[in-house]
């Protein structure tokens, strides 16, 4: 091993402990002895001295040293430009110093002939001996460096420990207050209590807290009492401030003042990317929601909705917008899926719904992605758990932190721009002022027709160009892709992690979910009752409802937009069920709508229930007088014959009655009147029941159940007062 000038040489104990950092300075030129200085430590370093070269490179073949690296302090021998300048004078008037005796080698490293160096340059410069010796020591600390002989401010004062002040430190003022530890800890709760709680700034949180943990006492004034605050006997406000600043990191204060989720977004380093994962198309698809920036209005163009709910899929590494979904209801988990489900499906197919043709080219994208980025709100949902069944991981963001799906929410910066430039009835996000004019009142377009436009607009969007802090990678640039959103999806070599789903697994993973039960009518869900063809053939409705494999109560997935069929998971198939015929007239039917029906059909059943009780109150009282009179009559009329007897001629005299009877309710009655009893001959007439008819009834009497009611109170209460009148 050859040992050089600026070696460094770590001597190790038995324990392999660092004993001395040797820095060699001179070798002979025999490479026989050599000048060592011990640099282990700044504060007390030692005049160089003698070795023998082979005494070194025994002590590293026996393991007792070795060659080793020593950090440089780059702050001395390579400083900044700016400390070079401002403190290169100095470093120059030291070297002049000894320029004359440092090269004099092996002699300035021998101590008696070191010492005459020393005082000659000392009484030729003016300067004392000791001066000379810690320049030389400083020059061959730091490797015969001439910047060795800067100032070194670096390492001044003892880091992480704070002084010990006998008294007020600063200058002279007519506080004398000195900040103890006690005081700390109370700096300490009024930064949690007034600055981080209440939101106070510096100096109002310094008033709160003289005012409420160094009062002197009380005085009333105003009817309350005011704490008395001697502002030259508690810490000053600059002591405070100084604590402060010293005590809290720069992020703190402004968590403290911002909060934590706008210190985060606005202040956090930005070393990493969002778009680190989306090392291809199709690794990560970002979902999100938003207002759209339009008011729209109902088919019928009479009432003004509101905004409308905007959602979108995008591909983060070519910017894709690979699907979406607009909607009227609120932000949900079903909402979000809807968009999900339009990015896994055919766009053409989807296009033609709404009347705009397209071709595969111009929106290619029926597929899935390998992750899916959202909120902790719509993403979190349990539910979220069923994309593993197709593939999908799903990784949701912390709350309020939009930054970490930027191009998402770029998208809807730019989308809502384009909307208030170019639609009637757009309007900013926050509230008007008043005195301006609000644009809602141009509203004009319903959710069908702002449909169509978004699908234009998405087609022109993925058509124009990427923005310029889009970094292309090197096999773009390579194979010259276009560097539109539409221009990177079909780079064949960037879309390794997209795959696909059929129709029924889409619909089984993403739709809602319920229960369902199996009866003789069909499959009972919501009050409605569906059946298909399977059903019938296997008899999963047979009796009181054999059910499916013997089970009656069954899992379902629908769509809440649409009631006309719901899907049955059976066996290895998803079975599409469609409304039996009594219920056919809710197809097409929003199922909060079926909801509305069965809710006022309960009401109604309820209410009229509670009115039938009046009703049949009335057909009972009538049923009993007349079954009375007519027993009586009966018995009367009847009280000489036998039952035997009265089963005579029973078919002559029903034929008979049966002649009256028609003639009394003839549609040939030429006057349209009902007999009386003088029309008819009777055989036994004091018999007859006489019933009064409507105009022979006394105005007195009440019709109205109101009325009927009122009466039954008053003949009550006067019954009352007559039974506590006998008593």
């Amino acid at each position: 091993m050859q040992i050089v000038i600026n070696s460094i040489i770590e001597r190790l104990d038995e324990d392999l402990k660092a004993v001395e950092v040797l820095r060699v300075l001179w070798l002979d030129s025999n490479q026989e002895e050599a000048v060592v200085m011990d640099v282990s430590n700044l504060r007390k370093m030692s005049y160089p001295y003698f070795i023998k070269c082979q005494e070194i490179l025994y002590e590293i073949d026996e393991g007792m040293s070795r060659v080793t690296e020593l950090e440089v302090d780059m702050r001395i021998v390579s400083p900044d430009e700016e400390y070079l300048k401002k403190y290169k004078d100095n470093r120059d008037r030291r070297w002049n110093l000894i320029k004359d005796i440092v090269n004099q080698e092996p002699n300035i490293y021998i101590s008696k002939r070191r010492g005459k160096l020393v005082n000659d340059a000392a009484l030729a410069s003016g300067k004392t001996a000791k001066v000379i010796r810690d320049n030389l020591l400083k020059y061959w600390f730091y490797g015969k460096s001439i910047n060795g002989l800067l100032n070194n401010y670096f390492d001044c004062g003892v880091p992480a420990k704070d002084r010990v002040y006998n008294a007020k430190p600063g200058r002279k003022t007519s506080n004398k207050t000195k900040v103890t530890e006690a005081d700390k800890e109370i700096f300490k709760s009024a930064i949690r209590v007034f600055r981080i709680r209440l939101g106070m700034n510096i100096a109002k949180t310094h008033e709160r807290m003289c005012e409420t943990y160094y009062k002197r006492g009380y005085y009333r004034k105003y009817g309350v009492m005011v704490p008395i605050v001697d502002p030259d006997l508690n810490p000053s406000l600059r002591q405070f401030r100084y604590w402060y600043k010293n005590e809290y990191s720069p992020t703190a204060q402004y968590t403290h003042k911002r909060g934590k989720r706008r210190a985060t977004m606005e202040i956090r380093p930005m070393v990493e990317d969002a778009s680190e994962k989306g090392t291809c198309v199709g690794a990560v698809f970002e979902v999100d929601g938003t207002k759209a920036d339009i008011e729209l209005v109902s088919f019928d163009r009479k009432t003004i909705l509101g905004k409308p709910l905007l959602y979108v899929v995008m591909d983060v590494f070519s910017r894709f917008v690979a699907g979406y979904h607009v909607s009227l209801a609120n932000g949900s988990w079903f909402e979000s899926m809807i968009a999900i489900e339009n990015a896994a499906t055919d766009k053409v197919e989807f296009c033609t719904r709404y009347g705009i043709d397209i071709t595969e080219e111009e929106w290619p994208c029926h597929f899935l992605p390998r992750n899916l980025v959202g909120d902790r709100g719509e993403l979190k949902s349990q539910q979220s758990e069923r994309f593993s069944n197709i593939g999908v991981d799903v990784l949701n963001a912390p709350s309020y932190r939009g930054d970490l799906k930027p191009h998402i929410e770029s998208n809807f910066h730019i989308t809502n721009e384009v909307i208030r430039q170019l639609l009637s009835g757009a309007v900013e996000a926050g509230e008007l002022v008043r005195g301006d004019y609000n644009p809602a009142k141009e509203s004009s377009w319903t959710i069908e027709e702002f449909n169509r436009f978004l699908i234009v607009y998405f087609l022109t969007y993925n058509k124009s160009a990427l923005s310029k802090d889009y970094v292309p990678t090197k096999e773009m640039y390579t194979d010259q892709v276009e560097l539109t959103p539409l221009g990177v999806w079909n780079w064949s070599k960037g879309r390794r992690l997209l795959h696909k789903r059929s129709k029924d697994e889409l619909r089984y993973n993403l739709l809602p979910r319920a229960s369902a039960r199996v009866s003789r009518r069909g499959i009972e869900y919501r009050g409605l009752n569906y059946t298909c063809s399977k059903a019938i053939q296997e008899g999963w409705f047979v009796g009181d409802g054999a059910g499916i494999d013997g089970k009656t109560d069954i899992e379902i997935t629908y769509d809440p937009r649409n009631c006309s069929s719901i899907f049955l998971k059976y066996k290895k198939d998803l079975i599409q069920c469609s409304l039996t015929g009594k219920y056919k007239e809710f197809e097409e039917i929003h199922f909060d709508e079926v909801d509305k029906i069965m809710e006022y059909r309960d009401a109604q059943i309820k209410e009229q229930e509670k009115k039938e009780k009046q009703h049949r109150s009335e057909l009972h009282a009538f049923a009993a007088v007349a079954d009375k009179k007519a027993t009586e009559e009966t018995k009367a009329a009847t009280k000489d014959q036998s039952f035997y007897s009265r089963n005579q001629n029973k078919r002559e005299t029903r034929k008979e009655d049966s002649k009256v009877w028609g003639a009394m309710g003839a549609m040939t009655n030429i006057s349209h009147e009902s007999f009386s009893r003088d029309d008819i001959s009777l055989e036994n007439e004091d018999n007859v029941v006489h019933f009064p008819l409507s105009y022979d009834s006394d105005e007195s009497m009440p019709n109205s159940e109101k009325e009927r009611q009122s009466l039954y109170s008053r003949k009550s209460e006067e019954k009352r007062k007559r039974d506590m009148a006998d008593e």
